[in-house]
């Protein structure tokens, strides 16, 4: 791991030493020629991103080679390789995998169990967060190293919501949702880990945080309270447990739901289901902060073997910069990272983009562990949502247990999975 950083900081310096060595060799040999080299790379990207990455590419090879002068051409072999399949692929072979290449964030485990990719030098992670912020660069966060550029988010929820119910102040607040009376109740998908794990972050709760595998705070006191002062909202049937899509669909369609916590992916059934009530924003905020929920990301990662780590490192930030982020959004509709996006008129006339942005901002990193034999967390936390959900966990003391266990679990599986 260190050799990686290592690697990519020695370019870097290298090309700051051989400039200044240029400059100087100027002043005594000033005939002396620099020997042009010709720099060829290979990105991968999913199909749909193709004419984007190819014409970013171009332009930032066209840009590259005319700031080295040590530089003769630059090409780049744009190919057909999906976030889905690039980590299978760069683990069967790291030295035939493209220099540039897309992933998932919860792949970096096993990147990095193989030293496949690079981890990013300090100032580069600066450059990064000016760019996406805090809550999109912790997506690239394992091991204490940041790894990648994000440019795009992953599956966070946002508040979709009847129009015709509640007005674009009151759905700024939970609190502000709940006290409206004679309203059906809001629905979530209570007993999804994935979901739920909403509550426990607004709560600020984290859960194996940049690959840690010993911060888990799932039983905090304020977990607690959280998941008590949920109880008394299930048991007053303000929040509802919901299931499928369809069936939240179904529900905001015959108005037995007022609003309804969920991802963008269910987004044209929520519209249909709404009409011309179809309302979306990024989630509101909850005893004063903003609410919080899983998120990840799609970023760019760098192959640990690539021949020219400077060059890869150039493309990769080019095409994740905040410019080419709305240019992407622009040829593919891909939601950015960058924050700044979400007040652009471009982005805002799509509420589900803005609403993703913007929600953003506030997430907390999917388990890049993201393996039940390690974590175990997917099938115990929902273990423990849908008891409550179903009325077994009858007080706070109930609850302290089964988060106690929860957290005795977890740490249980990760001990024997050493």
């Amino acid at each position: 791991m260190k050799k990686r950083i290592l690697a990519l900081s020695l370019a870097a310096a290298m090309l700051v030493g051989a400039m200044a060595s240029c400059s100087a060799k100027e002043e005594v040999v000033s005939s002396e020629a620099v020997v042009a080299r010709d720099i060829s790379l290979v990105l991968w990207g999913s199909e749909q991103d193709q004419d984007f990455l190819k014409e970013v590419s171009a332009e930032w090879a066209t840009k590259y080679a005319a700031e080295h002068e040590d530089v003769k051409s630059v090409a780049v072999d744009v190919q057909i390789k999906g976030e889905d399949a690039a980590t299978t692929d760069a683990l069967n072979d790291i030295t035939a995998a493209a220099d540039v290449f897309g992933i998932a964030n919860n792949q970096l485990s096993a990147l990095n169990a193989s030293n496949a990719i690079y981890k990013m030098p300090d100032s580069i992670v600066e450059q990064i967060k000016a760019v996406v912020g805090d809550s999109a660069l912790g997506t690239t966060l394992f091991d204490g190293g940041y790894y990648g550029f994000p440019y795009a988010p992953n599956t966070a929820n946002i508040l979709f919501y009847n129009k015709s119910v509640y007005t674009e102040d009151e759905v700024k607040t939970l609190e502000g949702m709940l006290a409206k009376e004679n309203v059906a109740p809001i629905i979530a998908p209570l007993t999804s880990a994935w979901d739920s794990m909403t509550w426990f972050a607004s709560a600020g709760c984290t859960h194996f945080a940049g690959g840690d595998k010993t911060d888990i705070t799932l039983n905090s006191d304020e977990a607690v309270k959280m998941i008590v002062w949920l109880k008394e909202q299930i048991d007053a049937k303000k929040i509802v447990n919901v299931g499928s899509n369809t069936d939240a669909a179904a529900m905001l369609k015959d108005g037995s739901a007022s609003a309804l916590f969920y991802q963008d992916w269910s987004k044209d059934n929520f519209k249909d289901a709404l009409g011309d009530n179809f309302g979306v924003v990024e989630l509101p905020s909850l005893n004063g902060s903003h609410m919080k929920c899983f998120g990840g990301s799609k970023l760019l990662v760098l192959n640990a073997n690539t021949k020219e780590p400077e060059a890869a490192l150039d493309l990769a930030q080019y095409i994740t910069n905040e410019d080419n982020q709305l240019k992407r959004f622009e040829m593919v509709g891909q939601c950015p990272t960058a924050p700044a996006l979400a007040t652009n008129e471009k982005i805002a006339a799509d509420p589900v983009v803005a609403a993703d942005v913007a929600q953003g901002a506030y997430t907390i990193n999917n388990d890049p562990l993201n393996d039940n034999a390690i974590s175990g967390y997917w099938n115990l936390e929902a273990a423990v949502m849908t008891d409550l959900v179903a009325g077994n966990l009858a007080d706070e003391a109930a609850i302290k247990g089964a988060l106690d266990k929860l957290v005795a679990d977890l740490k249980a599986n990760i001990e024997s999975a050493q």
